[in-house]
C-alpha cells in the first residue's frame, strides 16, 4: 500500500513527468525488483491524474555510487536539461544516488532548470522549502549504507579468496571453467608450455611471438594474434603452476569504485587451487627469476612527483639458441645439466616441440613429434671452431670474412657525437632528481632517512653514467670513428679464431645466421658473408668432425671422451 499523505500539500497542477528506477546487479531476483519497482511507478501515477507520463528510464546492473557511470540516468539528465519534462519520480534517494555530493549538486543543476525530483518514499520534493535539508539528510543515510554495504562486500571476498574461489568468467588461456574449478584445454595449454619454454631458452617476448605467430598458435580469442603484453600476462600468471592470485586490483574507495591496478606483486593474495597446474612450480619460478633479473628498479619522476619504477630491458641472449633449428623446424632450448665435480655445468639443446609433445608421439595432426636428441653445447663450439679454422686457410674467403669483421665494427662520427650527447642528458636529467630531492627535503615531503636513501641512489646512479661517458670519450679521443683498419681487423681476426673457444661465440654471433639440425649427427650451417639468401652449392665446404677431433677437444678442456660414446658429426657449410 502507497502511502501518498507527503503529497496532500503539493498543488494538482498539470506535469510532464520521468520515472527513473535502478538495480545494482544483474542477477535475475534483481531484475525481477527493477520490473516490480515500474510496476510500482505505475500504481502511483494512477492517482496523479494530472502527471502526464513522457519517460521511464531504468538502469540494470550498475552502482547508484557515481552518476555518471549510469547510461539511463545521465541520458534522462541530458533529456531534462532539454526541457522534455519538468518533474523526475523516483522511488527513494538510494534509488537516484548514494553519494551525497552527486546527489545535491544534481538536483541543485535539476532546480536551476526548473525541473523537480520526487523522492517517493521520503516524501521530498526538491523545491520545497525543507527540500534540500531533508534531502541531505536522506542521501548521507544513503551514502552510509553503501560504506557498510562496500564493507560487507570485501568481507565476504576475503573468505571467498581464502576458501580459492574463481574470480572473473573463467577465460584463461590453457584452461576451461567447469563448475568452480578449472580443467586443462590441452591444445591450449601446449601454447602455454611453448611460452614458458622458450623464455626460459633465453628468447626475448618479441622473438617468442615471432615464434608463436610462426608455429601458428592461437591466443585466448581464438586468433593467431599476439603481443608482448599476452605473453608476459601468460608468464606472470600464478594459475599455471596451480595457484590461485588474487588483490592484482582494489576499489579506490566506495564512492568512486575506480579500478586500481595493483603492480606489485609481492602484495598479493595467493591460494593453492583444486586443479592440476600445467607449468611445474620450479619451472615458474624459474621464469619468474630471469624476469625480475631483466628488471631494472630506478627512480622516475611522474607529475611532478619522484616514484620507483620497475622497467625491463633487453639481455644479451644465448647465441646458440638463436641461431639453432631443429629438423622439425622448431626452436631449441638450452638445458643445464647436472653439475660435474669440478663445479661447471654442462648445457645443451633440446628441440621445445619434443618438450610439449614428447619424443616418437603421434602429434594431433597424425605427424610423428620430433625424434632428435639433445645436442651438446660443446660439439657446438667444437663445430665452430673448425669451421672457422678452415676460412683462416682459404685465403679468398678470409679475405671475404675480414671484410665483414671490420664492417661489424664500425661506428662512425655522427654515431659518435650521438652517443656522447646520449651520456649528457643522462647525466644531466640525473642531477635534475638530486635537485628536485633537495626541494622536496625542504618542503618536508621527505624525511631525512628517505632523502638519504633516495639521494645515496641518485648519487650512485650518476657516478656509474659519469664513469661510462669517461671510459667512452678516452676509447673515442682523437677519432673520427671507431672502425678498426682491414690490417687490424685481420690481425684480430686471426687472433680469435687460433684462440679458439674463448671466442667462438663472438665470432657465431658475427658471422653465422642459422644452424639447422638435420639429424643427430648431421648439421647444416649458414653464415652471413653477404646479404644474398641464395644457397648455392659451389659456395659450400663439407666437414667431417671425428673422434680424434673431438678428443683433442676435450683434453684441452681437462674433459674425457670414450670412443664408444661418439658418433662422427657431418657438416655442410653454406657462405
Amino acid at each position: 500500500m502507497i502511502n501518498y499523505n507527503s503529497t496532500k500539500n503539493k498543488s494538482r497542477q498539470r506535469r510532464k513527468v520521468a520515472f527513473y528506477g535502478r538495480v545494482s546487479t544483474e542477477h535475475e531476483e534483481q531484475l525481477n525488483a527493477l520490473r516490480n519497482q515500474m510496476q510500482w511507478y505505475e500504481e502511483l501515477s494512477r492517482s496523479y491524474p494530472e502527471w502526464d507520463i513522457i519517460e521511464r528510464y531504468m538502469d540494470e546492473g550498475i552502482t547508484g555510487t557515481q552518476t555518471n557511470k549510469r547510461p539511463e540516468f545521465m541520458r534522462m539528465i541530458d533529456d531534462a536539461f532539454r526541457g522534455k519534462f519538468d518533474l523526475i519520480v523516483t522511488r527513494e534517494v538510494s534509488r537516484f544516488a548514494r553519494n551525497t555530493i552527486d546527489c545535491l549538486e544534481m538536483t541543485r543543476k535539476l532546480r536551476n532548470s526548473k525541473v523537480e525530483v520526487f523522492f517517493v518514499q521520503e516524501g521530498i520534493w526538491t523545491m520545497d522549502n525543507e527540500g534540500e535539508m531533508n534531502l541531505t539528510i536522506r542521501a548521507m543515510v544513503a551514502q552510509e549504507e553503501s560504506r557498510k554495504m562496500s564493507e560487507r562486500v570485501k568481507a565476504g571476498q576475503e573468505i571467498s579468496r581464502a576458501n580459492g574461489v574463481l574470480y572473473g568468467n573463467g577465460n584463461v588461456l590453457g584452461y576451461d571453467r567447469v563448475g568452480s574449478t578449472y580443467v586443462i584445454n590441452e591444445d591450449q595449454a601446449e601454447t602455454v608450455r611453448m611460452i614458458y619454454n622458450l623464455y626460459e631458452s633465453g628468447l626475448g617476448m618479441q622473438a617468442i611471438r615471432n615464434e608463436l605467430i610462426r608455429a601458428g598458435r592461437k591466443a585466448g580469442n581464438g586468433k593467431v594474434s599476439w603481443d608482448t603484453t599476452k605473453i608476459m600476462r601468460v608468464l606472470r600468471n600464478t594459475i599455471y603452476k596451480g595457484v590461485m592470485g588474487y588483490k592484482k586490483s582494489q576499489r579506490n574507495n566506495f564512492l568512486d569504485q575506480k579500478t586500481i591496478i595493483n603492480r606489485d606483486e609481492s602484495t598479493y593474495m595467493y591460494v593453492k587451487g583444486n586443479f592440476e597446474p600445467i607449468i611445474s612450480e620450479e619451472q615458474w619460478e624459474h621464469c619468474r627469476q630471469i624476469r625480475e633479473s631483466r628488471t631494472r628498479v630506478r627512480l622516475v619522476e611522474k607529475e611532478g612527483e619522484l616514484t620507483i619504477e620497475k622497467k625491463g630491458f633487453r639481455v644479451l641472449q644465448d647465441i646458440w639458441s638463436q641461431r639453432l633449428r631443429c629438423a622439425c623446424g622448431s626452436s631449441m632450448r638450452r638445458n643445464k645439466w647436472r653439475k660435474r665435480n669440478d663445479g661447471t655445468t654442462p648445457v645443451g639443446y633440446r628441440c621445445y616441440s619434443q618438450l610439449n609433445k614428447g619424443a616418437n608421439q603421434v602429434s594431433k595432426d597424425n605427424t610423428i613429434a620430433c625424434t632428435v636428441h639433445s645436442v651438446c653445447g660443446w660439439k657446438l663450439e667444437l663445430m665452430a671452431e673448425m669451421i672457422f679454422k678452415k676460412i683462416l686457410k682459404n685465403e679468398k674467403l678470409f679475405d671475404r670474412a675480414v671484410k665483414k669483421f671490420v664492417d661489424s665494427r664500425r661506428i662512425e662520427e655522427n654515431e659518435i657525437k650521438r652517443i656522447k650527447g646520449d651520456f649528457y642528458n643522462e647525466i644531466k636529467a640525473i642531477s635534475g632528481k638530486v635537485n628536485r630531492l633537495i626541494d622536496m627535503r625542504m618542503e618536508g615531503e621527505l624525511s631525512k632517512e628517505e632523502y638519504l636513501e633516495m639521494r645515496g641512489k641518485v648519487e650512485e646512479e650518476k657516478k656509474q653514467a659519469e664513469q661510462r661517458l669517461a671510459d667512452f670519450e678516452k676509447q673515442v679521443e682523437g677519432r673520427t670513428n671507431l672502425s678498426v683498419t682491414q690490417e687490424e681487423g685481420r690481425e684480430l681476426l686471426t687472433n680469435m679464431i687460433k684462440s679458439g673457444a674463448k671466442f667462438v661465440e663472438d665470432l657465431v654471433s658475427v658471422f653465422v645466421s642459422k644452424i639447422q639440425v638435420v639429424s643427430d649427427t648431421e648439421f647444416v650451417w649458414l653464415l652471413s658473408f653477404n646479404t644474398n639468401d641464395d644457397i648455392m652449392e659451389e659456395n659450400s665446404f663439407d666437414l667431417l668432425v671425428k673422434y680424434n677431433d673431438a678428443l683433442a677437444f676435450r683434453k684441452k678442456r681437462k674433459e674425457m671422451l670414450r670412443e664408444n660414446q661418439w658418433s662422427d658429426l657431418h657438416v655442410r657449410v653454406y657462405y
